[in-house]
């Protein structure tokens, strides 16, 4: 069973902004890893970009499906928030997120250095979870 987690309510009509954010942060990895080729001191920006696009798009799924965003400190539980909202997500698309959300504080916080292959396998798996999630914005429910 998942925990509630701490929840704001967001009308569904909101869900635009935040898929905008989600595109423009995965777009900006993307741009950022073709810059970087193999200079390795943009792991870090990048991975944190691209993990940062996985949340908001998980953001925009959320309130486009159920109408609220999950606020938690912890964004390792925002997997939660998607079962929630989706009742029943493909498991594979929320192990995606999973694998990309527990990242973050070892990227950001924990003085961790992410080298280019790092970036690149937490962008891959960020890039696969937001395809799906734009899949899922377009076909979300009438506002």
């Amino acid at each position: 069973m998942v925990k509630r987690g701490r929840r704001k309510t967001v009308e569904r009509h909101q869900a635009a902004k935040y898929r905008n954010v989600g595109s423009a942060l995965l777009r900006s990895a993307q741009d950022l890893e073709e810059v970087a080729a193999e200079d390795a001191r943009y792991g870090n920006a990048i991975a944190v970009i691209a993990i940062h696009a996985a949340i908001a798009y998980n953001d925009a799924i959320t309130i486009a499906y159920a109408a609220f965003k999950s606020t938690e400190g912890e964004h390792e539980k925002a997997p939660d928030a998607l079962i929630a909202a989706l009742k029943n997500p493909s498991p594979d698309n929320v192990d995606l997120l999973r694998a990309v959300v527990k990242k973050k504080d070892t990227v950001s916080y924990q003085g961790e250095y992410q080298t280019m292959g790092d970036a690149a396998t937490i962008l891959r798996r960020a890039e696969q979870f937001c395809a799906w999630a734009e899949e899922m914005y377009q076909n979300r429910p009438p506002a």
